[in-house]
């Protein structure tokens, strides 16, 4: 895989360990659509035990088993040290999960023990990079929370994280109604203070949605900011997150 690919991998890997499947999928996707032979069957693989995780927590677990098989198909036809040295381990939980996905369907349980959820290897933190990710669970339609998260001109009315008077020109990098928003900003030169935000809509049914907002830092200074630029960054992301659940559910 080139630097870019294995960037998504791990970031989704990352999503993928914090139970947040939807998220994965969606980075994972992005990482498919440019890969390239086996890189792609691996990828696909993992979009698809993600959406099948996802399908769980969505109290449907026939699609559970549907993705799953796809899923571990995919990874079976790899090598078994491919990629990650625990593929094949990785490839047989999530084969118990099938399984146990199986018994839940035949009997209409949708509960299930989401700590014992198979896990991927975490990927090493890289000194010049940080990651800050927030999520919240609203209770409303994706559409709804779209049209408030892409309802620029009334941020400055309820958004406590962007302020009345603040200007950014950041490069958008995906915009997908009801899913996704993604952009990158820089500070004055590329590789010395970049971040890219994403804020991610996971539908869980018609009326509940898990709303992330996550930003990826990387450069040279980085490693120079202080404690409380992280800390301020986090709250500012966690006050937003509370403000636009008030404002979705009203």
């Amino acid at each position: 895989m080139d630097r870019r690919l294995v960037r998504l991998l791990e970031d989704g890997i990352v999503l993928f360990d914090r139970g947040q499947f939807f998220e994965a999928h969606e980075v994972w996707e992005d990482a498919w659509r440019r890969a390239r032979d086996e890189d792609r069957v691996f990828l696909h693989g993992l979009i698809q035990v993600a959406a099948g995780f996802h399908k769980l927590q969505c109290g449907q677990p026939s699609g559970t088993v549907s993705l799953l098989s796809k899923g571990v198909a995919k990874l079976a036809a790899l090598p078994a040290g491919a990629f990650i040295p625990e593929l094949p381990s990785f490839r047989a939980s999530v084969e118990t999960w099938k399984e146990t996905a199986a018994r839940m369907a035949g009997s209409g349980a949708v509960e299930f023990d989401a700590t014992a959820l198979p896990r991927l290897p975490e990927p090493r933190r890289r000194f010049l990079e940080r990651r800050i990710d927030t999520h919240v669970e609203i209770e409303s339609s994706a559409r709804r929370v779209w049209e408030v998260l892409a309802d620029f001109p009334a941020y400055a009315h309820w958004n406590p994280f962007v302020r009345r008077g603040m200007t950014f020109r950041p490069i958008v990098l995906a915009a997908d109604p009801h899913r996704e928003l993604r952009w990158l900003g820089r500070l004055i030169l590329p590789g010395l203070f970049d971040g890219e935000h994403v804020f991610t809509i996971a539908p869980f049914s018609s009326g509940r949605v898990r709303f992330s907002q996550r930003e990826t830092f990387r450069g040279l200074l980085v490693p120079l900011m202080p404690r409380s630029f992280w800390e301020g960054t986090r709250r500012g992301f966690e006050e937003m997150n509370s403000a636009l659940k008030r404002r979705a559910e009203s």
